[in-house]
């Protein structure tokens, strides 16, 4: 038999075994084709990223010089006017302007050029401007922070950002300035300073019709590294470093180019494309290997599971469900797995271990519900001489004080409320009979106590129909009487009353008596009343019904000292024909 179980057991792992194997076969063939897919489609679009970048900073470089060159054209024929080199040389600033103003066709039909100023060497200036007219805010050129600069440069021009800020009304915004000195044509020595200011949006028009969405990132910057123009989702200092230290982010391909004819640079910035999107017809191949792939292992994990798992998973689901004593056979129906023979031993050895089982905890539950019963009596039994002491002993005082008719009418409640207990031996009665008997109860006690002791009782009719187990109100009130009215010098009160709420019924049993202090309560709380052998109505009445109703009641004690004491009971709702019988656990679980 422990072969057999061997060759079972081994069996079902190397199944297990060769799934697994067989699964992570295809997921490592999976992997293999999926990554060197994505290195090939990675290349592809690194190469096309590159070619885009090369493409982006020659064509804005181009656009850039082509400005640059444009501008030094026309400052050259400015420079050629013997009208403007004699007007400066003469320091005459009628002729200067009358010189100059012949050349505002320049500033009205070139829109890349916003405005010529031109000064002699004794700061004597005149200006073309599109928006108004303009002089030096200083008394002589010198003063200006290029103007040294320019002069070395002895004709060749200059590029400056902001320099027109030297200006009266100059803009905030960035502005480029050719600047280069005019020079006597005889002699070569200089006569005057030209500036020629370029618009800075002909700058941003060099990459304007570019893609910005590919091309996210472009910087032209001067030759001092500011910026002249810019659209960017990513700052300078990123760029830069990114470019020093050679290192791309994952989306982008930084690269930079000088601009031919100075030294002033363009930095761009290319979205490297996810190469799966560019893959064409090469994903579609790739998808179909995969999909292809998934079938093969679909199919595979499929019979696997049909003729090895779903037996085994049957069988575990039911041991899994033990634990709620639900014990199930399982049915290995039809020749569906005869291919595996050591199933039907599985089913035929586990049915016969389930059937053990069953019968092994029916007799340990009989046993147990007899020794709940057995229990639930021995408590009762003891209630039943306490209440009849107690009574006994009223009667008693009556009989000694000459009130024969308290007396007959105290035996009357005495024998319908052991009626009411007796209740032909049921272990639940109705509402409406435990209200009876916790009045028949409160009557003896008037006759003893006289005005000393006033009730109230108050259930809600709703609920009389319902069933509670018999004596748990009555050793309740029976506590209120003794220890709260009795010991009381002035007359009291006990108020009993009976609600549905929330699927429980709730029972309050209240009483203006002496109360009891913080140490008392303690005494009473759910963690003690097992031990606490000094007030058995209360301990009594838990014990009795949580074994009845096979769990916790709940319930909760609040007195103040010299005020009273009010207990709240809730207990679980029962109807007729849950008394009496073994069904009533029902109703506690």
């Amino acid at each position: 038999m422990g072969r057999e179980k061997g060759k079972i057991l081994g069996k079902a792992r190397i199944s297990v075994k060769l799934a697994f194997l067989y699964m992570s076969l295809l997921l490592v063939s999976w992997s293999i084709i999926l990554l060197i897919f994505y290195r090939v489609s990675d290349k592809n679009a690194t190469e096309s990223a590159q070619a885009l970048s090369a493409q982006t900073l020659n064509t804005v470089s181009k656009n850039i010089s082509t400005l640059i060159d444009n501008t030094a054209y026309y400052s050259r024929i400015i420079l050629s006017s013997s009208d403007i080199t004699e007007a400066l040389e003469l320091k005459d600033g009628k002729m200067q302007k009358e010189s100059l103003h012949q050349f505002t066709s320049l500033v009205d039909t070139e829109t890349h050029i916003n405005g010529i100023y031109m000064w002699d060497m004794e700061s004597h200036g005149c200006s073309i401007d599109k928006n108004h007219v303009r002089t030096l805010r200083m008394e002589d050129i010198r003063e200006t922070n290029w103007y040294e600069e320019v002069r070395e440069l002895a004709g060749s021009y200059c590029l400056k950002l902001n320099a027109d800020r030297v200006l009266t009304q100059s803009s905030a915004e960035t502005t480029v300035s050719l600047i280069r000195v005019i020079n006597n044509p005889t002699d070569y020595h200089p006569v005057g300073i030209l500036m020629i200011n370029m618009d800075p949006n002909a700058f941003a028009d060099s990459y304007g019709g570019l893609d910005s969405k590919s091309i996210p990132v472009i910087y032209v910057l001067d030759d001092t590294g500011k910026i002249v123009t810019s659209q960017s989702d990513m700052s300078l200092p990123s760029v830069k470093e990114a470019l020093k230290s050679k290192k791309n982010n994952d989306s982008l391909l930084l690269a930079q180019q000088d601009i031919e004819g100075n030294n002033w640079k363009v930095l761009a910035g290319v979205r490297i494309e996810n190469g799966l999107k560019q893959s064409g017809i090469g994903g579609i191949i790739f998808a179909m290997a995969m999909i292809f792939l998934a079938l093969f292992c679909g199919i595979g994990y499929f019979i696997m599971k049909r003729y090895v798992a779903d037996p085994l998973e049957q069988m575990a689901g039911s041991m899994n469900r033990m634990s709620g004593r639900k014990f199930e056979k399982i049915r290995m129906w039809g020749n569906r797995y005869n291919t595996f023979g050591e199933m039907e031993i599985l089913e035929t050895t586990y049915n016969k271990m389930v059937d053990e089982i069953d019968a092994l905890i029916e007799r340990v539950y009989e046993e147990e519900k007899i020794k709940r019963r057995a229990e639930l009596n021995a408590l009762q039994e003891q209630m039943k001489p306490h209440f009849l002491y107690n009574t006994i002993d009223a009667m008693g005082y009556l009989a000694l004080s000459g009130k024969n008719e308290e007396v007959y009418d105290a035996l009357e409640a005495f024998g319908s409320y052991y009626r009411i207990l007796l209740s032909k031996g049921r272990e639940m009665i109705s509402v409406r009979e435990e209200a009876e008997m916790v009045k028949d109860y409160l009557e003896l006690q008037k006759l003893r106590y006289g005005d000393s002791l006033h009730y109230v009782l108050n259930v809600d009719p709703e609920i009389q129909g319902t069933f509670i187990l018999k004596m748990v109100l009555q050793p309740l009130v029976e506590n209120s009487v003794n220890h709260g009215i009795r010991p009381k010098e002035t007359p009291g009160v006990v108020y009993v009353e009976g609600t549905a709420e929330d699927g429980y019924l709730k029972f309050t049993i209240e009483d203006d008596g002496v109360g009891m202090d913080e140490d008392k309560i303690k005494e009473l709380n759910r963690e003690n009343i097992s031990s606490n052998e000094k007030s058995f109505g209360l301990r009594g009445t838990i014990e009795r019904m949580r074994i009845f109703y096979e769990s916790d009641i709940d319930y909760t004690i609040q007195s103040t000292k010299g005020k009273g004491t009010t207990i709240v009971l809730r207990v679980p709702v029962c109807y007729e024909g849950d008394e009496g019988h073994d069904e009533s656990i029902a109703c506690g679980g």
